[in-house]
């Protein structure tokens, strides 16, 4: 089963069943009725459990489900449309609800000293609940490193049954605690047993899920008055089900990532925000200082101003009159472009340096953003690694300025190029698309001076022929913010993952030029597809001169050769790669991967 929802709402039967089998599958049909994610059910045998001396040992003995009654349950809840949990209470236990289709296994807070059983758990396919609630800290370390150790991810579920518990002894604020502790290696949860006809017995939770609980367990019952097994702290059907609507509502506005704002407020700020005016009229060639401009809301302005540090000391390119919104388009601009590339490459080792038509492929690049004449400078971005020695060579004999960086951080060596420069707008170009458009890079840059935008993209045109436009000042940001700037050699994700808090947009491409061909230089089949589409060129005299209309022209014409790395698929950003930012806390040393 998928989860439908980001917080999970578990029905805990445990043995509000009364012993019974048929009482305990009808709850299991009516608590998934009332919405429940889960359900929940306690297997033990006594003898498992208790020494025989115990006083409630007949108790339990009296309560607890044969093996060949689960045998039936068990598949009977989860046909219910839910997950299936079990509190387990020994080997056996663990045995007889792993054996009859459990989705998940928790141990109680009595059980994480127990080497034996959180082996024999972690062993098991499904999630694995530990309960906090009455262990000690040492006690829950122990369990957690047992099951990280195995692979598993664990649920750490904090609450305890004090039939009720009190509300000021429920102390939410371990919820935090554990997250301080243990991070993002566990899933945090909260068993909740305050008393059920208590008010506050549908609300306590909803403030558990705004302090990182994303599983809320609930003890229920048919009928409370019935004072049967865990009474005091159960919802009754109809009492579950309103629960269950408070939960999706607290779900619904705790939202998705705290970083990301909701249209309606992205709305909000496009409304009310002030942009940067002229305080008087301006006249063309003046260079604006800081008393020349004055912020006031303005009608049909980009929904965020820029940076007064982007306008003062720029050269106005026509005159202004005052309580004009001054506009990118209205200053000077400085725009440079930065290839990257490192010879260093799994799939097509060497590439940077494979002669295609004529010229090395590094070579096709550094010809083509000499063709663009909007950018002022090209400077090549490799790494300090011996191996891209040539590459700088190559470079220098083009006429290209080089600058040398560490090898796995992209954005330093974009960053360390730029130095103290002032540089407006920088073109990121991948060593591995040679096919640039001189025309889409003057268009891209056009669009995202008069978007006032910090992020433009060329998603729609064929890969391998596309730039990405950044503010300089933005890169600068994103190294600064970034808590793991190893990754950024997938430099787009730490935009995209953080969209709503950059000013982003991409070029419309017509139709005739949106095309998604595969026209990047990272396998021996792009090799091939690109190597006959430049030769082309060549012999129709085009050299390093073709626009995209050639491009079109040719596959057109030749419709096939598309299909020789059809099936080759882009590597994807690694898992490990953090793009979350350090928002307020850039000198907090942030170590990856932790």
């Amino acid at each position: 089963m998928e989860f439908l929802h980001k917080y999970e709402v578990v029905a805990e039967i445990a043995n509000a069943h009364q012993g019974n089998p048929e009482t305990a599958a009808k709850m299991a049909a009516a608590f998934s009725k009332a919405g429940a994610d889960a359900v929940k059910f306690q297997i033990y045998f006594a003898d498992e459990l208790l020494t025989p001396d115990h006083a409630r040992f007949e108790h339990f003995k009296k309560q607890s489900f044969a093996a060949e009654v689960w045998a039936d349950l068990l598949p009977c809840a989860k046909a219910c449309d839910v997950q299936v949990y079990c509190d387990v209470f020994g080997i056996e236990a663990l045995s007889v609800a792993a054996r009859y289709g459990a989705d998940g296994f928790k141990l109680h807070a009595s059980d994480l000293s127990n080497n034996l059983l959180l082996d024999a758990v972690a062993e098991m396919p499904g999630r694995v609940f530990l309960s906090a609630g009455g262990a000690t800290i040492r006690e829950i370390v122990h369990s957690v490193e047992r099951m990280l150790t195995s692979g598993k991810r664990p649920v750490l579920l904090h609450g305890f049954q004090a039939y009720p518990t009190r509300i000021e002894d429920c102390c939410l604020a371990r919820l935090a605690w554990l997250h301080e502790i243990f991070g993002d290696s566990c899933d945090l949860g909260y068993a909740d047993h305050i008393a059920g006809d208590n008010p506050f017995a549908r609300s306590l939770p909803l403030f558990a899920m705004g302090l990182g609980a994303s599983v809320i367990e609930k003890h229920v019952t048919f009928e409370r008055d019935a004072k049967g097994v865990d009474y005091f702290s159960s919802l009754e059907p109809e009492e579950f089900r309103g629960f269950v609507r408070d939960v999706r509502h607290c779900e619904a506005a705790l939202g998705g990532r705290p970083s990301a704002m909701p249209e309606a407020e992205l709305a909000y700020r496009h409304a009310v925000k002030k942009h940067w005016v002229a305080s008087r009229d301006l006249k063309a060639g003046a260079v604006i200082a800081a008393e020349d401009l004055v912020m006031k809301r303005v009608e049909d302005a980009p929904d965020s101003p820029l940076p007064c540090e982007q306008l003062t000391g720029r050269r106005l390119k026509q005159g202004v009159s005052m309580d004009t919104r001054i506009s990118r388009a209205m200053v000077e601009t400085r725009v440079w472009a930065l290839p990257v590339a490192r010879s260093k490459s799994s799939r097509l080792p060497g590439k940077a340096l494979i002669e295609i038509a004529g010229r090395p492929a590094l070579v096709h690049l550094f010809e083509r953003l000499k063709q663009c004449a909007i950018v002022d400078r090209v400077v090549f971005c490799t790494t300090t690694d011996k191996e891209d020695d040539a590459l700088c060579v190559l470079a220098k004999h083009a006429g290209i300025d080089v600058y040398r960086g560490p090898s796995d951080d992209v954005l330093s060596r974009m960053v360390g190029a730029m130095g103290n420069e002032p540089v407006d707008i920088v073109l990121r170009v991948t060593g591995d698309d040679i096919l640039v458009d001189p025309d889409y890079v003057a268009r891209a840059v056009q669009h995202h001076i008069a978007s006032n935008a910090e992020y433009t993209d060329l998603k729609d045109l064929p890969s391998g022929t596309e730039v990405e436009v950044f503010d300089g000042a933005l890169l600068h940001e994103l190294l600064e913010a970034a808590q793991d700037s190893s990754g950024t050699e997938y430099l787009t994700n730490y935009i995209t993952d953080n969209k709503s808090h950059f000013r982003c947009t991409s070029v419309a491409v017509p139709a005739c030029h949106a095309h998604d061909w595969r026209l990047t230089l990272d396998t021996p089949e792009d090799l091939k597809v690109i190597k006959g589409l430049l030769e082309h060129m060549a012999e129709i005299g085009k050299g390093t001169s073709y626009r995209l209309d050639d491009i079109v022209d040719y596959f057109t014409k030749y419709p096939k050769r598309l299909e020789i790395n059809a099936n080759v698929r882009q590597k994807s950003k690694p898992i490990s790669v953090k793009t979350e930012m350090r928002w307020g806390r850039r000198t907090t040393p942030v170590v990856s991967g932790e």
